[in-house]
């Protein structure tokens, strides 16, 4: 068996022409993530650049286990499996049947049991031959399991080539992912009762996991961490075996182009890797969001990339699922960071489109038929130049269709939560705190006292009413005790588990983390455009459309009183630790750690003298929508790159369960 690490190629950048906006295009993880994938079903050989050649005419089976179909779901439909020769897909801890003359692709990770049933594979004889892949380097313990295996079955011929693929990661936009391993990392990585044994292998799996990312973009970055952390001993554990890694025979072909000019590229135009713990801004867990996106999450629960929700169709309510791909869908990739009130207006937009592509096709299709002898052959050549094209268009009026119901339907369902529970006022309030413009403590009071979403005069959930409180409590210097306590009385008195307040009531540090977050810095203030002056306008322009029932619907909602806020413009705690590391300011370095991999005399590492246009965001212990766009949106104001990524994508509710469990401990 050939053992080779085929990321070697994939992650490279371009070999056209070089330069910033070269280097800049290649840098999202989503699509480098999806080239390489594309190289190892098309079985292309690392030594030449060329397809070998009759794959693509040739079935192929693909065979994964529950954990690289998460890798794949998200980022390759059946359609691009099936135009890189995939026809057939299996999971590996499945009845499968022989299929002879055909290859098998398996991708999976290096554990004990997928080994074990790899070899089983290659006993029975169940393909023709076999290509495995890897989502992180197979250990030579399990190489050996492999080897000794197979000898024993006198199998090993079957097994064609095996590599180590460096994919052990999710991505989810092409400037965010996620880390495929289970949830509740931010109790992990804060239990204070943890063993040491599981503690060190929550650190491997992220260092795991963020090699992958590194080798699969192609760079070495510098690496920034805040010392006294876990996100300080899992810098120091990347930075260890990047630079081992660099130092062995052929290890920076993993991270850069063979070509020199490439490396010579990749070398200057270097990102950061900025490795933060989640404490740093534990208030952005618990702010209620007003994007699109995060309220999908957050409201709807939406999983890597997709959402389930009720739909209702000529009187009868059934599941629907959507999956919500950027690539793909044109509506979600334009309207993702937007406020929840400009949404409707956009839905507005894709309607008129769609009834004047109705019109245009019904020109197309009004052919009159004349069979007389006079008919004019100018009009059979006038009939046929109006059919053509007919296909293209039906077929746009039909994706179009699909996703006006899709958003639709979304925007519905989030429209009937935010009334219900009132989250519009919820995030007002919240914002009004943060920002230090709480003026109206009548407010205040009756949103965290009144009763719960469903009661005579309900407002939010029991959750809700937590999450403003705690806001409220750890971003407010002196709150009166005896306030806190008809807070909570109010609380309890209606069911409410206050073990979480209870939680961040022990933990100075956090009240401190988002103390900071309230001081936000004015110069990047910007005025914010509230209900006043927008709703007259926002419901015009949604009552002027007419004849889509889910639309007048959704219209509906808002004249129920809905309001269309606009968050205020403001960079959160995280990016504005992002802004101070990639221009330098100089302000952290005490506190930060400054790793180079490249460099062997950790004693003298020399630092960098220019500012950075990329860098790799990553929080440990959870991270979510709103933090991810604020970075976005910042990026785009400052001309740079920014990938964000985290253990998981957290939704507020499961946030604050972590931290109950954390209590218990």
């Amino acid at each position: 068996m050939n053992q080779n690490s085929s990321l070697s190629s994939s992650g490279m950048m371009g070999s056209g022409g070089f330069g910033f906006d070269q280097f800049s295009n290649n840098f999202s993880i989503k699509n480098k993530q999806i080239e390489s994938i594309n190289k190892m079903l098309s079985l292309k050989s690392e030594s030449s650049n060329k397809v070998t050649s009759g794959w693509q005419e040739v079935w192929k089976v693909l065979i994964f286990d529950t954990h690289c179909s998460n890798i794949i779901a998200p980022i390759l439909t059946k359609g691009a499996l099936r135009n890189q020769g995939v026809t057939l897909y299996l999971p590996l801890h499945s009845e499968r049947q022989p299929i002879q003359d055909v290859p098998a692709i398996y991708f999976v990770l290096p554990t004990s049991d997928n080994i074990k049933r790899i070899a089983e594979d290659c006993k029975n004889k169940l393909y023709d031959n076999i290509y495995l892949n890897f989502a992180s380097k197979l250990s030579n313990q399990l190489m050996e399991e492999l080897a000794t295996l197979t000898i024993q079955s006198d199998s090993v011929s079957m097994i064609t080539r095996v590599y180590d693929q460096f994919l052990n990661f999710i991505s989810l936009e092409n400037d965010l992912f996620v880390l495929n391993n289970p949830r509740d990392s931010y109790l992990s990585f804060n239990d204070t009762t943890i063993k040491d044994v599981q503690a060190q292998e929550n650190i491997d799996m992220v260092v795991d996991s963020l090699f992958s990312v590194l080798v699969t973009l192609g760079v070495v970055p510098i690496i920034r961490a805040p010392k006294n952390s876990a996100a300080e001993m899992i810098a120091i554990a990347l930075e260890k075996r990047i630079s081992t890694t660099l130092q062995s025979s052929g290890g920076s072909n993993v991270f850069s182009n063979m070509n020199e000019m490439g490396s010579q590229l990749s070398s200057f135009y270097r990102p950061v890797l900025i490795i933060l713990d989640r404490n740093v801004d534990l208030s952005v867990c618990l702010h209620h969001p007003w994007t699109y996106q995060a309220l999908v999450h957050d409201v709807l629960n939406m999983s890597l990339n997709q959402v389930r929700i009720d739909v209702t169709q000529n009187n009868q309510t059934s599941k629907k699922t959507y999956g919500l791909d950027s690539s793909s869908d044109s509506f979600w990739a334009s309207n993702t960071g937007a406020a929840f009130s400009s949404v409707a207006g956009e839905i507005k937009s894709q309607i008129n489109e769609y009834y004047q592509q109705m019109e245009k096709l019904q020109q197309i299709t009004d052919i009159k038929i004349d069979d007389s002898d006079d008919f004019d052959n100018n009009n059979k050549k006038s009939n046929e130049n109006k059919t053509k094209g007919l296909g293209n268009l039906v077929q746009e009026m039909d994706e179009k269709k699909r996703l006006i119901d899709i958003h639709t339907n979304l925007a519905t369902d989030l429209t009937k939560n935010i009334r219900d529970r009132q989250i519009d006022c919820f995030f007002a309030m919240e914002e009004s705190i943060i920002t230090r413009s709480l003026t109206d403590k009548k407010e205040l009071h009756s949103l965290i006292t009144s009763p719960i979403v469903g009661e005579t005069g309900g407002r939010g959930t029991l959750e809700d009413k937590i999450r403003l409180l705690i806001i409220y409590f750890l971003s407010t210097k002196n709150v009166p005790q005896s306030e806190m306590d008809q807070y909570e009385e109010a609380l309890t008195k209606m069911g409410a588990d206050l073990s979480t307040l209870d939680f961040f009531k022990k933990t100075k540090a956090f009240n401190e983390s988002l103390t900071a977050i309230a001081n936000v810095n004015q110069s990047s203030t910007q005025s914010s455009n509230t209900a006043s002056g927008k709703i007259g306008g926002f419901m015009q322009m949604m009552t002027s459309v007419t004849g889509y029932q889910g639309v007048e619907s959704f219209t509906n909602f808002f004249q129920q009183g809905v309001r269309a806020l606009l968050p205020k413009s403001k960079d959160l705690f995280v990016t504005r630790i992002v802004e101070s590391i990639m221009d330098l300011k100089n302000t952290l370095d005490a506190d930060y750690l400054y790793l180079d991999p490249k460099i062997q005399n950790k004693s003298n590492v020399p630092k960098r003298t220019t500012p950075f246009k990329e860098a790799i965001v990553f929080t440990v212990g959870g991270g979510n929508y709103v933090e991810y766009q604020n970075l976005q949106d910042f990026s785009k104001k400052h001309n740079k790159k920014i990938i964000y990524g985290s253990n998981e994508l957290l939704t507020s509710k499961e946030f604050l369960n972590q931290i109950k469990n954390l209590n218990k401990n």
